[in-house]
């Protein structure tokens, strides 16, 4: 990460620039510490869930919670690169956390797709229901695995340049793995909605009840900022650790903080225990409909209210 001028450097002085750290830049205290406080809050709320939705959404919560903790971790290292840009463990950490942290988002929304099939009708699903699930999170964690081994063996560029050569491009073909990922998932939900809409006589959406609209909206949303900041890590990571995009710090507070920041807030606002309980209710039953009249009893009979207040 520095020249062998600077191999010493433990804090900023004439010898040891800030623009000869990993980022050129110490990081934004206020923006920094703002998004670790969103991270801090958004895991205490996801603790509260993990109790309260035990019995039908505790591993959707768990996800979230550890996702919202480990971006907080990543943050605090980030104040404290503030406050010294040549820490090397700070340096360190952050660079790995905020790395992984949303591998545990998109596998909690992976977890929501089985589930909504099932409620949805599996008929309209190109793959059996049971596959929804277990091989997107298998995958997802495949290229957390990934992100990690390059992440450490980045980590140790100063003392070897080929490990961390090695290390980079471990870490973009996880990323680039895990976007992937999401790509085919997302294909697959669009299909199965599209499928489902060409089989009925009016538009299932707008017989929703208005609360499941609006998880549906925000789950959408979720899966899209975290894939829009898996495209932005690819070309970050491409260009070198310590190269011209990684060291721009407006860019990854945008398309790599606010984008995490937006999904997590999603998926403890809108948590699907409080939206959408009702989904996974019927789902355990594996209700199949067959007639737009089933779907239309279904969705008429959900209560947000009553099924909140059952759990």
């Amino acid at each position: 990460m520095g020249s062998n001028s600077t191999e010493k450097c433990e804090a900023v002085s004439p010898s040891c620039p800030v623009e000869d750290t990993l980022y050129g830049y110490a990081p934004n205290l206020g923006g920094n510490a703002f998004y670790a406080f969103i991270f801090g809050i958004c895991t205490l709320i996801q603790l509260y869930y993990v109790f309260r939705f035990w019995r039908l959404w505790k591993g959707f919560s768990i996800l979230v919670l550890v996702g919202s903790l480990i971006e907080c971790c990543g943050y605090v290292g980030r104040i404290l690169l503030h406050k010294n840009p040549w820490d090397g463990a700070a340096t360190s950490i952050q660079f790995l956390l905020l790395m992984v942290g949303p591998s545990f988002l998109a596998a909690a929304l992976y977890m929501t797709l089985r589930t909504l099939v099932q409620y949805f009708g599996p008929e309209y699903s190109r793959i059996p229901a049971r596959l929804w699930t277990w091989p997107f999170v298998t995958a997802d964690l495949i290229g957390f695995v990934s992100q990690c081994a390059g992440g450490i063996l980045s980590s140790m560029g100063d003392k070897n340049p080929g490990l961390a050569s090695a290390g980079t491009g471990i870490m973009i073909a996880g990323v680039s793995f895990q976007a992937v990922v999401m790509a085919i998932a997302g294909i697959l939900a669009t299909d199965f909605a599209l499928r489902m809409r060409r089989r009925q006589r009016d538009s299932v959406f707008r017989k929703l009840p208005k609360d499941f609209k609006i998880f549906l909206v925000s789950l959408t949303t979720a899966f899209l900022v975290i894939f829009t900041r898996c495209i932005y890590r690819i070309p970050e990571l491409a260009g070198g650790v310590g190269g011209h995009v990684m060291r721009q710090e407006a860019e990854f507070m945008i398309f790599d903080g606010c984008m995490i920041v937006i999904s997590v807030l999603l998926l403890s606002v809108f948590h699907p225990g409080l939206y959408a309980t009702a989904t996974q209710t019927r789902a355990e039953h594996r209700y199949k409909p067959t007639e737009l009249g089933d779907l239309e009893n279904r969705y008429d009979s959900y209560n947000p209210e009553v099924e909140r207040a059952r759990y």
